[in-house]
């Protein structure tokens, strides 16, 4: 989900869907998430949102083994 607030343009928008997609069936084992950014992520290196997305997931697979 991304707002117009983050881009007015649609093409900005899917590309930022397409990595945050591609960065969830990397890192997210199962379950249902919510990925919302606040910023425009599309002109980061995809690198750096690769490493940043890695160190979440991490924390996040790792309460899920708890339940």
């Amino acid at each position: 989900m991304v707002s117009k607030k983050i881009s007015k343009k649609a093409v900005i928008r899917n590309k930022i869907k397409r990595r945050i997609r591609h960065l969830a069936r990397m890192f997210l084992k199962s379950g249902l998430f919510l990925i919302r950014p606040n910023c425009d992520i599309s002109q980061i290196d995809f690198e750096i949102l690769k490493n940043d997305f890695e160190q979440i997931s991490v924390k996040i697979n790792k309460n899920l083994q708890i339940y």
